[in-house]
């Protein structure tokens, strides 16, 4: 009795090109072929062995409190360590904390980086940090923290506060969470604009 192949199958239509080695051949010169050395591309995923050590790559969390939104981040890398209880964000941080109803944006933060102590409760934003609040003021400095049960913001580095109709400048402060009530420590200087009637 003769083989029979389906009239849709691979050895009916192509015959030659169908010999059992040949596919093995074709699939072993793609894998080869498709393998070009790029460091740069590879250097991202050597890592040493962590235990305890889980990675992400573009990150976009929503994070809820009884139901309702209170933030949305994101992230282009993260690393999580158990056994610290601590989350590391890399490569670019975004983030927008929402009024009590969850409707409604009240302030953005952008950074270079973050970092979360859930031990502590304590939000750091890192690295060329800009917040936005709805009255139009705008915050800058390199290092922002957040009490994750109080809602206080703070730093004690130096910072720049653009609003509507002056710009102020110093070291340390404390806000809101919403950014839209904010006191600086030690006041440095300020430099107003008005109406130019």
């Amino acid at each position: 009795m003769d083989f029979w192949t389906p009239p849709w199958g691979v050895r009916a239509r192509y015959g030659v090109w169908a010999r059992p080695g040949f596919g093995f051949l074709v699939l072993t010169v793609v894998l080869v072929g498709g393998c070009a050395p790029d460091p740069e591309k590879a250097e991202r995923f050597r890592h040493p062995l962590e235990v305890g050590v889980d990675r992400m790559e573009g990150v976009d969390w929503w994070f809820y409190s009884q139901g309702k939104v209170k933030a949305h981040a994101v992230a282009g890398r993260a690393a999580w360590y158990r056994n610290q209880d601590r989350l590391d964000l890399y490569d670019g941080l975004r983030v927008a904390f929402y009024d009590a109803t969850g409707s409604r944006v009240l302030s953005r933060l952008k950074a270079d980086g973050g970092r979360r102590d859930a031990k502590n409760g304590i939000l750091e934003a890192r690295g060329r940090v800009v917040a936005n609040n709805t009255a139009g003021d705008t915050l800058f400095t390199e290092r922002l923290f957040m009490e994750e049960v109080t809602g206080r913001v703070y730093t004690t580095g130096p910072v720049r506060i653009r609003t509507p109709r002056e710009l102020l400048m110093g070291e340390g402060l404390e806000a809101n969470r919403d950014l839209s009530q904010y006191r600086i420590l030690k006041l440095k200087g300020s430099v107003r604009w008005g109406d130019r009637s």
